[in-house]
């Protein structure tokens, strides 16, 4: 029978492996289900739009539509759609932040892949060349002194923020996604909104036409 202790650097090695695969898995899921921000940016504006027209339209006929719906029922659809317009803007804020974040973040990531396999080529030829002289250098990247260059022009409650969520998350392999994601979900349910008080004017409106 093989001892454990000959077999722990490859059970190890085999956890690793697993894990690093099961977060790519992950990631790979994450990045596929930015795709929805666009349909629902699409749908909320179309739908911000139409309302506007539709305000639009009831401002200047107000005076043919307040005997048909009353004053109250006119208030009240005004309201509705109102509050459709700012829940649309709200919408589109969170799809306009995760597309930077999306495009931001794939930028990184490639611009840093293309980094990353330059220096390991530079990094080989070092740890070669320290061998030979019988020395031991740490030839790792430094990411305290990246994020602290690229924090430095930027304004100080940024690297606050960044450090902070940095220190929240640091155990989850995912934490670059959590924001986009936590975006995405706030654009739909602001999207879902909007779409709900613009049912609610057509509603109130067909109802105080039919209470004439």
């Amino acid at each position: 029978m093989i001892d454990d202790a000959k077999t722990e650097s490859l059970r190890e090695w085999n956890r690793l492996a697993r894990q690093n695969a099961e977060n790519a898995i992950v990631s790979s899921m994450f990045e596929a289900s930015f795709n929805a921000s666009k349909p629902i940016d699409k749908f909320s504006t179309w739908l911000l739009v139409g309302t506007a027209t539709v305000s639009a339209f009831f401002i200047t006929n107000a005076d043919k539509l307040l005997p048909l719906i009353t004053q109250a029922g006119f208030l009240i659809c005004g309201a509705f759609l109102c509050i459709s317009c700012l829940l649309g803007f709200i919408s589109r804020m969170y799809a306009l932040r995760c597309e930077i974040q999306i495009e931001t973040g794939a930028a990184v990531r490639k611009t840093f892949a293309e980094h990353l396999a330059k220096h390991q080529k530079e990094e080989k030829k070092i740890e070669k060349t320290a061998d030979a002289w019988g020395i031991t250098l740490e030839t790792g990247i430094r990411l305290e002194r990246v994020l602290s260059e690229f924090f430095l022009p930027l304004p100080s409650w940024v690297a606050w923020f960044v450090h902070r969520q940095l220190k929240k998350h640091m155990n989850n392999p995912q934490v670059g996604y959590l924001p986009i994601i936590k975006g995405l979900q706030r654009q739909g349910v602001f999207a879902f909104l909007q779409a709900l008080l613009f049912l609610g004017f057509l509603i109130a409106g067909f109802a105080y036409a039919a209470a004439i």
